[in-house]
């Protein structure tokens, strides 16, 4: 079977590199921030060419947690967030006690900017778009947006390290942008780790020492700047997340042409409007520069979909994804305290024919091939 992931496949050839760093760091004994953080932290800054803070914590949820903190809301102040995104965009505007508003999706399956307009209200604080899948959103229109109605833009950028709009860095055009470095991300470690990328330099060293228990560094005894908590990116992480960003380029290129050889293979079948958009984003002149994190695609049965793909001698993990929008997720309505069912049409629609393939660099050009063929070969 190709599998929809496969981990292994990147770190395995690898292993010899974060075996040094591994002996190395554990004859030192140095653990918790220590040179391999702030250099992986300026190792970032200088991929992304931004002069923002960069900031090593333990997860994108923290990072995600971390900007919500420092954005200055108050209890009940409403952020703008897509349903469709994964829980922990959602979970950090509700830990700090703010509202999250739920706006609509368009057909790139990114936030419809119509309909988030819509949406402000007095209460309204902040804004945070979702590069879901490494697509970029509309970032121009998001500031505009934001400028005009003097709302803070918090980039849940989790999933879309070295993506680009109109040749700058996602992460780097709001007040905050969080990336992940989770293993599936397209910058993974062997464990958890996370960036906050924050624009004002006075709160960008605030949250650097409130990640580590209030602590400034270099650390006196006591000198506690407040209560802080412990959101640390650990130094084995930040050495091996370094060791990989050396890869980064090249994996998101290859990324590229996996997702060109998908669209032009679907341009023959009734995702033709679809291939079409995604063979626009990978074109020289797009303003949307995609790392596909995902390569996701909308069919009409996604079961038949996915019996299809396991068929036959080449069988081909797929998988569905954001199936239960968390706008009508049962037990989180209860957590959110709302009362009756919204409706968010194209989120809806999306949540129930949406197909994630497997997009990995790892993949070789014969299995692109057969995959290839195979989305060709159904009917959809």
């Amino acid at each position: 079977m190709i599998k929809l992931s496969d981990i292994a496949r990147q770190n395995l050839p690898l292993i010899d590199e974060f075996v040094r760093e591994f002996v190395r760091l554990t004859k030192e004994s140095k653990f918790i921030l220590r040179n391999e953080v702030s250099e992986f932290e300026l190792n970032i800054k200088n991929f992304l060419k931004t002069n923002y803070g960069a900031i090593g914590v333990n997860s994108g949820t923290d990072a995600l947690f971390l900007a919500m903190q420092y954005a200055n809301l108050g209890r009940n102040s409403e952020v703008l967030v897509p349903s469709r995104t994964y829980i922990a965009s959602v979970s950090a505007i509700h830990h700090v006690k703010a509202v999250p508003i739920f706006v609509d999706i368009g057909d790139d399956l990114n936030l419809n900017l119509d309909d988030l307009e819509a949406k402000i209200t007095p209460l309204t604080r902040a804004i945070m778009p979702v590069h879901l899948s490494g697509h970029p959103c509309n970032m121009d229109r998001i500031l505009e947006i934001a400028k005009r109605n003097h709302l803070s833009v918090i980039e849940d950028a989790a999933q879309a390290i070295g993506a680009q709009f109109k040749g700058k860095a996602v992460g780097t055009f709001g007040n905050f942008g969080a990336i992940s470095l989770h293993p599936l991300k397209s910058l993974g470690v062997l464990g958890d780790g996370g960036l906050l990328l924050v624009k004002d330099e006075i709160l960008s060293e605030q949250i650097r020492i409130f990640r580590d228990h209030a602590h400034p560094q270099p650390k006196i005894e006591e000198n506690y700047m407040g209560f802080g908590i412990n959101s640390r990116l650990d130094n084995m992480q930040a050495a091996f997340a370094s060791i990989k960003l050396n890869y980064l380029d090249i994996w998101i290129n290859r990324r590229r042409k996996i997702a060109k050889q998908y669209s032009e293979s679907l341009m023959s079948t009734p995702l033709a409007i679809q291939a079409e958009k995604f063979l626009t984003s990978i074109s020289q002149t797009s303003n949307y520069f995609d790392t596909f994190n995902s390569f996701v695609i909308s069919v009409n049965d996604p079961l038949s979909f996915q019996s299809f793909m396991l068929e036959g001698p080449n069988p081909v993990e797929v998988s569905r994804c954001f199936r239960k929008p968390l706008h009508n997720h049962p037990t989180l309505m209860k957590q959110l305290g709302t009362k009756q069912a919204i409706s968010l049409p194209k989120t809806e629609y999306y949540a129930e024919r949406t197909i994630s393939l497997p997009i990995y660099p790892e993949l070789t050009d014969l299995e692109v091939e057969l995959i290839s063929e195979k989305i060709n070969a159904y009917t959809y």
